[in-house]
């Protein structure tokens, strides 16, 4: 959970911080008109949309949305060694799983899984466990992303997982931005509430600044040491001339984006959230309302 409360004291710009009432009124409600929502919160969707107008996506290897399509998953994906299972409506970086072959198994988070145990938890996305609105959903399978190898210097040596950063768009400007990096308390994910760490980004730039784990500032990574302002983001520029036609492409003024950066194909645009979260004002140890202003 976001909170203002235990960090306003000794964030210079504390006064243009932004909660999730102030978001909503001032940012969510003005610029998004929700006849479009359905564009960004369906991640098949958007995808789709977004390819068709150029901008890169990870490639999608198969949907499961019924009895026929889920029995097909393991021929189809037969000849894959690594991919994502996703749910389509899903948030918070819930029901994401990472998983790679392994002879005649799979390995994910470091728990060995067979065919039966991958169609079990693509049951429970269908059955709407991890949707938005607890409502049934969509499984899809994906291609497995590999962090740039500049990252490295980031991350853990011995962590899974994909990276990725958020920009905050309005009317088709950034406006703040972070990179979120996997841990090993996050099981490879790099979601704040799971543990993961937020990085800010100068925009100007594209360099780290400090970071925010578990809703508190630090300036080193809590697992290695290691430093972490002024490395280089991989491929910030593109992201953020991609950012400005995105929010155009979705048809709301106010969001969120998430890249990745492939180490093969470079960014990559993940999701887009018409209510993205505010620990980036953490991050950059800055306000929105500050920033907008």
């Amino acid at each position: 959970m976001f909170s203002l409360l235990r960090w306003k004291n000794y964030l210079p710009t504390a006064k243009g911080v932004l909660g999730i009432n102030g978001r909503n009124l001032e940012l969510v409600y003005p610029h998004n008109d929700r006849q479009f929502f359905p564009n960004v919160d369906g991640k098949i969707r958007c995808k789709e949309l977004l390819a068709a107008h150029d901008i890169p996506v990870p490639k999608t290897f198969h949907v499961v949305d019924g009895p026929r399509t889920l029995a097909a998953w393991p021929e189809k994906l037969s000849k894959v060694d690594d991919f994502v299972v996703k749910p389509n409506r899903g948030y918070g970086g819930n029901g994401i799983m990472l998983i790679r072959r392994n002879g005649r198994g799979f390995i994910s988070s470091g728990m060995t899984l067979d065919t039966a145990e991958i169609s079990f938890h693509v049951v429970q996305i269908c059955n709407g466990a991890f949707s938005l609105d607890n409502i049934s959903d969509t499984a899809f399978f994906e291609e497995t992303i590999v962090n740039h190898p500049a990252l490295k210097q980031l991350i853990g040596d011995d962590v899974e997982g994909i990276a990725d950063v958020r920009l905050i768009v309005r009317l088709q400007q950034p406006i703040m931005a972070m990179i979120r990096i996997p841990t090993g308390e996050s099981e490879g994910k790099a979601n704040l509430h799971q543990g993961g760490i937020g990085i800010g980004i100068d925009l100007a730039t594209g360099r780290t600044l400090d970071g925010c784990y578990r809703n508190r500032i630090v300036t080193t990574h809590p697992e290695t040491g290691r430093a972490f302002r002024g490395i280089s983001v991989p491929g910030f520029a593109d992201m953020l001339e991609f950012s400005k036609h995105i929010s155009q492409i979705v048809g709301l003024g106010y969001i969120g984006i998430d890249f990745a950066c492939d180490h093969r194909s470079g960014p990559v645009a993940l999701e887009v959230n018409a209510r993205p979260g505010l620990n980036i004002q953490i991050a950059n140890q800055s306000g929105l309302k500050s920033r907008l202003r």
